[in-house]
């Protein structure tokens, strides 16, 4: 009986030794994973920082164009070649008392 008790008990220490390597190579397999996503976040937040940065600057940009465009100075500039004031002609009224 002492031999069956030894062989359980190596068998013991066996599946001890396994489980714990498991968990172990788990534990380390999950703690890689969630670290490698974690950088992999934060290079995107960075990317979209820089991102809305050069968005920003074209916004600036197309805004100071519309108001430069769209001011008084700058379409009488463009058209004043091609605007001819006319000057409206007199209508003759023929009024007769019949």
């Amino acid at each position: 009986m002492n031999r069956k008790n030894k062989k359980n008990k190596s068998l013991d220490t066996f599946l001890k030794y396994i489980f714990s390597i498991f968990l172990l190579s788990a534990f380390l397999i999950t703690f890689l994973t969630i670290k490698n996503q974690c950088a992999k976040l934060r290079n995107e937040i960075s990317e979209i920082k820089i991102s809305n940065i050069k968005n920003r600057s074209i916004v600036k940009r197309l805004q100071s164009e519309k108001e430069k465009f769209s001011s008084e100075k700058f379409i009488f500039s463009k058209v004043k070649d091609n605007m001819i004031a006319k000057l409206p002609e007199p209508e003759i009224i023929d009024i007769r008392n019949e």
